[in-house]
């Protein structure tokens, strides 16, 4: 019979029905979403057997007066922890760069970012699923290889692929030992294949690989591998923090000893907890997390004041239905029971709507956030199970106040057709649900506008270089033979040989080659100058550039000159300085600047002095600010041209690059990307950020107009005779209008005064991470609020205009 009368009601009231479904199914798949989400990312790295006692070795440096942390170590260190620290059962090193991989025979080949060089250890202290092969084994084979099954697909299109061979940058050949599983998208970083790290020099060019042994060996200040640490069980991380201080005291560079940490991280905190600047997988601000969290459960909320508002104005409709069953011995818990009874009735198939539009938009999850949790339904039961509570809750709150409203209904008053209080009190719960609801999406718009509004700022902010029509292309990628290698002539004649046939072509103006492109960012460097020692810890942002870097990047020369070939001696002690270094070096004008000692590295390294100050433009990102920088000529660290073409048949431009490529480099895949877009995706994580905020503002502006829609037909149910008495005096459409809408618009406009605030304050906290920012005018809030206002406004309008306009006839008849 309580099946019977809910089915009735719910068709009876086909329009709240669908609302109501169609509102609390989208807020279950939102909440639903935001939580997989969640979950996956305090999921990282929990896949290793050794989770619980596996740690990195972060590396931190004290230099220029400020601490700062970096994910790789300088290499030598690592030999040496298992001998110091009794704590540690086994350590290993990662080294990561990109390469050119071919297959030889099948002219197959790919660009890869994600190539690793491993000691033997890495196997034991990361455990990778083997499936074919011996992974220990062959990174203790020089010129073995590890591929991951996905790689194996793709190199070779199986995946029993063992004795198989392949070149890295030509060189080799390496031949596949083992497959292991592909990592999971939720570990803090990924590979392609891992070789062993004892032939890291032997992908090198064969005059750099002295050179690069050495580094290995014996630097102990530039870091560029991963160290993994496995601690023994039961033993405590916080002393082997405690001891690294001696360690460095022991091991260290005597003039560095108290400028260089060590600190451990366990790998299941690096993706949330990381403070290291160059995390290979970005790390999740928790932050953010928290606050996506948060909104998630506040669309849900929206949607369950939806239903309250909806449900508890369809009761009044119900007014004499339920005073007949009160006549006839029905008691105040048999009208709740089946009040719930069509609440749950009707929000079981929203539930099933909701898991369906999570699985429809689960892959999509990808465009705002670059990856896609591995969710499934059938192999998450618990998590099934958690998302079932979720709608019991929420169909118990959004139920129980309507159905408690309907069971205080008195049989007397439902005849004579009273239904609710009267006075100022009157309806105050679902007036304050629906102030909640605007507040919440008052507060999503304006994030929005200021979130875009910022990122437009520094697309068109002036960068101090020109960008425009510039193509990058890697010569190879950065490594450790980039920073330190001698050079080589024939190396060079080959780069000077490209150079020329391109300028061949009149739709290219200019090329130069560079270690790095303005904007994409610098290695730092130790200085030391006449007054400045080794051991002050002056480390600065240094480019080693081309003669012609300057001109094709319009940069100015405000003291002393450009690089000259001419005067024979700038490749070998030049040094060029923009007006933030000269303030770091201590030279009060750029003219005091001209003619000063200036070392990279200790004495000896590289020793030249300034020739010219340039202007200052951002060499990094437009987050830090203009900062100190040194441009050098060292073609031996040149790692990637720069090419400046017209803005006309780019394509057939880029063709003709890409074929005198191949004939300049065949060892190296061609590669290319503008300048302009490179600097774009510095922000892609920002992007993705301001796409989702702004589905979360449509989403809840969406919601809350469901909501409002029910508040209106709530008082036109209230005022129908009302109206109709108004009418029959004379009363004009507009003013009936006016009558039904003047309540609600001030409730939104309270929204808008305690939305923006709660924007203003998560907004300013967001920009604090940007040196460069807009400042937090009333204009975005005010655009805002006028948003919400109209899209009130056209859907109160809508109901009202549909009462204003009734024939007061209808109304009235009953009287």
């Amino acid at each position: 019979m309580f099946l019977k009368l809910a089915f009735r009601q719910i068709f009876k009231n086909r329009l709240f029905s669908f609302v109501n479904f169609t509102g609390l199914a989208i807020g279950l798949a939102f909440c639903f979403l935001t939580f997989i989400w969640y979950q996956f990312e305090h999921s990282y790295d929990r896949h290793y057997p050794t989770a619980d006692r596996l740690f990195r070795m972060d590396y931190v440096i004290n230099f220029t007066g400020s601490a700062f942390t970096l994910t790789t170590t300088p290499t030598p260190f690592q030999p040496l922890l298992k001998d110091f620290f009794p704590e540690i059962e086994n350590s290993a090193r990662l080294f990561s760069r990109n390469i050119s991989l071919r297959v030889p025979g099948n002219h197959r080949e790919f660009e890869l970012e994600n190539a690793y060089f491993a000691d033997s250890t890495a196997q034991q202290i990361f455990g990778f699923e083997v499936l074919h092969g011996d992974p220990e084994r062959a990174l203790h084979t020089p010129f073995s290889i590890i591929l991951t099954d996905k790689s194996a697909e793709r190199f070779f299109g199986s995946e029993n692929v063992l004795g198989e061979q392949v070149l890295l940058a030509n060189q080799g050949p390496f031949t596949v030992g083992a497959v292991v599983r592909s990592m999971p998208e939720n570990a803090h970083f990924q590979f392609d294949f891992i070789a062993p790290f004892k032939n890291i020099p032997d992908v090198e060019p064969e005059f750099a690989r002295e050179n690069v042994r050495n580094v290995l060996v014996n630097n102990k200040l530039a870091s560029y591998a991963n160290t993994y640490i496995l601690l023994r069980p039961g033993a405590d991380p916080a002393a082997v923090n405690a001891r690294f201080k001696d360690f460095i005291q022991k091991n260290g560079i005597p003039e560095m000893r108290d400028k260089q940490d060590f600190k451990l991280i366990s790998v299941r905190d690096i993706h949330l907890k990381s403070e290291a600047q160059d995390e290979p997988v970005p790390a999740a601000d928790p932050n953010y997390l928290k606050i996506f969290a948060l909104i998630g459960l506040l669309i849900l909320g929206i949607a369950c004041i939806n239903f309250v508002n909806l449900s508890t104005a369809a009761q009044l409709s119900r007014g004499k239905e339920v005073g007949v069953r009160k006549v006839l011995g029905s008691g105040k818990w048999q009208v709740i029971r089946q009040m719930l009874g069509e609440t749950f009735l009707l929000g079981l198939p929203a539930f099933f709507t909701a898991l369906v539009l999570v699985k429809l938009f689960l892959p999509k999850m990808a465009a705002f956030f670059g990856r896609t949790p591995d969710f499934s339904f059938s192999e998450n039961w618990g998590t099934t199970a958690l998302f079932f509570g979720i709608f019991v809750v929420a169909c118990l709150l959004a139920g129980i106040y309507p159905a408690i409203f309907a069971s205080k209904f008195r049989a007397v008053d439902m005849f004579r057709g009273a239904t609710g209080g009267s006075g100022k009190n009157k309806n105050w719960l679902a007036k304050t649900l629906m102030t909640l609801q605007f507040t919440v999406a008052v507060a999503l718009l304006a994030g929005t506008g200021i979130i875009l509004k910022q990122l437009d700022f520094l697309k068109n902010r002036p960068l101090g270089f020109d960008r425009e029509m510039v193509l990058g292309v890697p010569l190879f990628s950065p490594n450790i033979n980039s920073n330190f290698s001698p050079g080589d002539q024939n190396l060079r004649n080959r780069t000077n040989a490209f150079e020329e046939k391109l300028l061949q072509n009149p739709k290219i103006s200019a090329v130069t080659m560079a270690s790095a492109l303005p904007g994409t960012g610098a290695v730092n460097h130790p200085f030391t100058t006449d007054k400045i020692k080794l051991e002050d810890g002056v480390v600065l942002p240094a480019i080693s550039v081309d003669y012609d870097f300057l001109k094709i990047f319009g940069l100015k020369i405000i003291a002393g000159r450009d690089f000259d070939k001419s005067f024979g001696t700038d490749h070998i002690s030049g040094y060029i300085v923009n007006q933030e270094a000269c303030k770091s070096f201590g030279w009060a004008t750029p003219e005091e600047a001209l003619g000063q000692n200036i070392s990279r590295g200790a004495k000896g390294n590289r020793d030249g002095k300034v020739v010219g100050v340039v202007n200052d433009f951002n060499a990094q990102s437009l987050r830090t600010g203009l900062q100190p920088l040194i441009l050098e000529v060292s073609p031996g660290m040149f790692t990637r041209f720069a090419i400046k073409i017209a803005a006309t048949d780019v394509g057939e431009t880029q063709k003709f690059i890409e074929n005198t490529w191949r004939e300049s480099f065949p060892e190296k895949v061609f590669e290319c990307s503008f300048l302009d877009q490179t600097l774009a995706d510095a922000y892609a994580e920002d992007n993705r950020f301001a796409k989702l905020i702004a589905l979360f503002a449509a989403v809840a502006i969406f919601l809350s107009c469901f909501g409002l829609f029910g508040m209106i037909a709530f008082a036109v149910r209230q005022r129908t005779k009302e109206i109709g008495i108004r009418k029959v005096l004379g009363a004009s459409v507009a003013s009936v209008v006016g009558l039904l809408s003047k309540d609600f618009l001030k409730l939104v406009s309270v929204s808008i005064l305690l939305g923006s605030p709660v924007a203003y304050f998560f907004m300013k906290k967001w920009l604090a991470d940007f040196h460069y920012r807009i400042d937090l005018g009333l204009a975005v809030f005010l655009m805002a609020g006028l948003l919400a206002v109209a899209i009130a406004f056209l859907t109160i309008g809508f109901q009202s205009f549909r009462a204003a306009v009734a024939n007061p006839t209808d109304s009235l008849r009953s009287e």
